[in-house]
Formats: C-alpha cells, structure tokens, sequence
C-alpha cells in the first residue's frame, strides 16, 4: 500500500473518531444546551467565529502564496468568503457583548427640594 493510500484510509478511520470527540467536548461544555442568556449565546457566536478563523485563514493563506491552481478558485473564494463572513459575526457579537457587560449605570434622580414635586409638603393643587 502507497504512502498517501495509507493516509487517506488512516483519515477516512480517524475521522469518525475526531467528529465524536468533538461532540463529546461540545455536548460536556454545554455548547448544545439551549443558551441560558444573550450573553452566553454571544460568547458561542464569539468561539465559532474564532475557531473558523483558525481554520479558514491558514487554508485562505496557503492559496494564495501557491497560486491556486484554477480548478482551486472557487475553493478559494469561497474560503475568503467564509473567513470573511466569521470575522464580521465575531466583531459584531464582541461589540454586542461588550456593550451588553460596560453598559452605563442609571444615574439615580434627584430629590427634590421641600415644597416642590408632589411628596411631603408639597402645596395642594387648587380644586
């Protein structure tokens, strides 16, 4: 058997065994659970955006430095429109969550001086 037979044979027998311990590590950090909050949802988008980048830029990158050949193009596009695509999810949902944790406080009212405003001796509207 040819080296690259015994490297497609060894991916096609691994990857079934990757795809599960990738759900088994989503489903014990609760990424399959419904979101609690907005906020935890925005951290799931956050984590995907990242974990896509990870894996879009290199390919994105190495295509480009090797020239894709021409029946690669459009693998290539569509990389570039994934990676871009993510990278917009990611920012929007770090400004969204940021916005949601440094939002700022209400500032508490004023009490009003004796003798306006309608608590304590505050004059009786005419009848």
């Amino acid at each position: 058997m040819s080296r690259p037979a015994f490297l497609v044979l060894a991916a096609v027998v691994a990857s079934p065994a990757a795809a599960y311990l990738v759900y088994r590590a989503a489903k014990g950090l609760g990424f399959l659970d419904p979101p609690r909050d907005r906020q935890q949802e925005l951290r799931r988008e956050i984590l995907a955006a990242l974990y896509a980048f990870l894996v879009f830029l290199p390919v994105f990158l190495f295509g480009w430095e090797r020239r894709w050949p021409r029946v690669w193009i459009v693998f290539g596009v569509v990389s570039g429109l994934a990676l871009a695509f993510f990278a917009v999810s990611g920012i929007v949902s770090g400004r969204t969550l940021w916005r949601m944790r440094h939002a700022p406080e209400p500032k508490p009212e004023a009490a009003s001086p004796p003798g306006q405003g309608t608590g304590e001796g505050a004059p009786e509207p005419p009848v």
